[in-house]
């Protein structure tokens, strides 16, 4: 009888486990989406010519060390392909200038860029402390945290 119930317990706590691990993935997704769908909302309300994630590639860009392209891939966690797929966009709109070196492509900001930077930047900080609200230091550290340990087995199942 002990142990049926001890049985009983165990698995009983393999599904929660399986239940929390679930929730986790999902909870992640489901932010995810939240802040994208609601920075599109922001930027299409606002009129902005970029993306969001046009934005972030601008607002990566320091005028006195302007980044490779393949540091903007790993700043932004994008793949090649991608990141050639937003800074052609951005180059078309006048906002930056790629710079071929010997080794890679150098992504400057032009004026114009800069100006739409300026102008966005304001906007999307105030969103981010909209949707942030009521959330702890510790807690924004705990979530890092977790996000970190997440990526990093990921990283180690490779």
């Amino acid at each position: 009888m002990q142990l049926d119930l001890l049985f009983l317990w165990v698995i009983i706590i393999t599904m929660l486990k399986e239940i929390f691990t679930n929730l986790i993935g999902n909870a992640i997704v489901a932010s995810g989406r939240a802040i994208k769908v609601h920075n599109l909302d922001l930027y299409a309300k606002n009129g902005f010519e970029i993306t969001p994630e046009q934005y972030m590639v601008l607002n990566m860009i320091e005028d006195d060390n302007p980044p490779s392209q393949n540091k903007l891939c790993k700043l932004l966690c994008k793949d090649k392909s991608n990141m050639t797929r937003i800074i052609s966009v951005l180059e078309e709109k006048g906002l930056i200038t790629k710079e071929q070196t010997q080794k890679n492509n150098v992504i400057k900001i032009t004026d114009k860029g800069r100006i739409l930077r300026a102008e966005i930047t304001p906007i999307m900080t105030e969103s981010r402390k909209n949707y942030l609200k009521d959330i702890t230091q510790d807690e924004m550290y705990t979530c890092i945290k977790v996000l970190n340990k997440i990526q990093e087995n990921l990283e180690l199942e490779r």
